[in-house]
């Protein structure tokens, strides 16, 4: 008996070191002949060189796509550590190298776009904070893309903005923009001549827009959010609207579902007297903690009015199936005044109670 139990631990002792060995095995089948030392520091150079800054490089693993293999990697520029942009999704890219049988081959990478991203928020911003004030964000997404031989638009990564403008300039019907653009405004409306001047400041944006040469395919919200998800205490309140019991109840003849009353009145009015004894620059530097990935959460609840704009070339590119007969005749007269501004208020508004 005993000399079957010393047997029975050898086997196990042998299965162990087997399984061990064959990680390793599988461990080496997956990076090739190369180690994730050397993936990075390749795509470390390539990303200096190119951009002119120090990338982080992480997270490598093996893929394929049509029978070829290839690293991938999430990249982000070292000069956001420490910094709220550092856990943000929005400024993370991806590098890709080539995997080749004794050598490593090209890399490719998506920072590009991120790059024009920003670039294009920073020239926006300057122009939404003098129109709609200081209590402003913006998030970008856009898509660069030229036509091919076939006549085809192909979207491209690497090109700067001022590059695009000018192949715009020189060959309009060759590249465009498609432009998704949402403007989140820190600062709610209380009456209808707020209202009103609200809808003249969208109108002189999609005006400035056009001129920038960013309407032709551009999609927008306009998002005004109430100023008191910028008191200290909103997260924890926030919390609690979450893991709520939602009750039904009839705004506006709609049926919805909210958070209790109670708690809605509570929250509107301890933040209100914390948004009260705050300093402007208190809000502006609670405004500026907010990470891009984070800003479609005040969506459900703290949404105060939204308007929506589309220009014609964006419908016809994204939604031509829902385009109607009067969206057709009107499609050269779109936003051409105030009046074509639309500025609605959510049901699901919770400091209404």
């Amino acid at each position: 008996m005993e000399k079957e139990k010393k047997t029975n631990r050898k086997y196990v002792i042998i299965w162990v070191l087997i399984i061990l060995i064959l990680s390793v095995i599988f461990r080496f089948i997956n990076i090739g002949s190369h180690n994730t030392e050397k993936i990075s520091a390749k795509i470390e150079e390539y990303l200096y060189e190119k951009y002119g800054e120090g990338f982080v490089v992480d997270r490598i693993g093996l893929r394929s796509s049509r029978g070829q293999e290839f690293y991938q990697a999430r990249i982000y520029p070292r000069s956001i550590i420490g910094t709220n942009k550092q856990w943000d999704d929005y400024y993370y890219g991806e590098a890709s190298l080539d995997k080749k049988r004794f050598s490593l081959g090209e890399v490719a990478d998506s920072y590009g776009e991120i790059k024009r991203n920003t670039e294009i928020e920073g020239i926006l911003l300057q122009e939404a904070k003098e129109i709609f004030g200081e209590r402003v964000l913006l998030k970008v997404d856009q898509r660069y893309e030229k036509k091919n031989e076939r006549g085809n638009f192909i979207c491209y990564l690497n090109p700067t903005y001022e590059e695009i403008k000018k192949r715009i300039a020189d060959e309009p019907e060759n590249h465009r923009i498609l432009l998704e653009l949402q403007i989140y405004i820190f600062n709610r409306i209380n009456n209808v001549a707020e209202k009103e001047m609200r809808r003249k400041q969208i109108f002189d944006f999609v005006q400035y827009l056009k001129k920038e040469g960013l309407y032709e395919y551009l999609e927008m919200g306009v998002i005004f959010i109430d100023e008191r998800v910028l008191a200290p205490g909103y997260k924890d309140f926030r919390r609690k609207i979450d893991r709520s019991t939602k009750v039904r109840e009839k705004v506006d003849e709609e049926e919805v579902y909210l958070p209790p009353r109670a708690l809605r009145k509570e929250m509107s009015e301890l933040l209100q007297k914390e948004i009260d004894n705050m300093s402007e620059e208190g809000l502006l530097a609670s405004m500026r903690e907010i990470r891009k990935d984070e800003l479609e959460d005040f969506i459900k609840y703290d949404m105060q009015y939204v308007s929506l704009v589309y220009s014609f070339g964006i419908l016809e590119e994204r939604y031509s199936s829902s385009i109607t007969e009067e969206e057709r005749k009107e499609k050269d007269n779109r936003y051409n005044s105030i009046e074509k501004i639309k500025l609605e208020q959510p049901y699901n508004f919770i400091y209404k109670y």
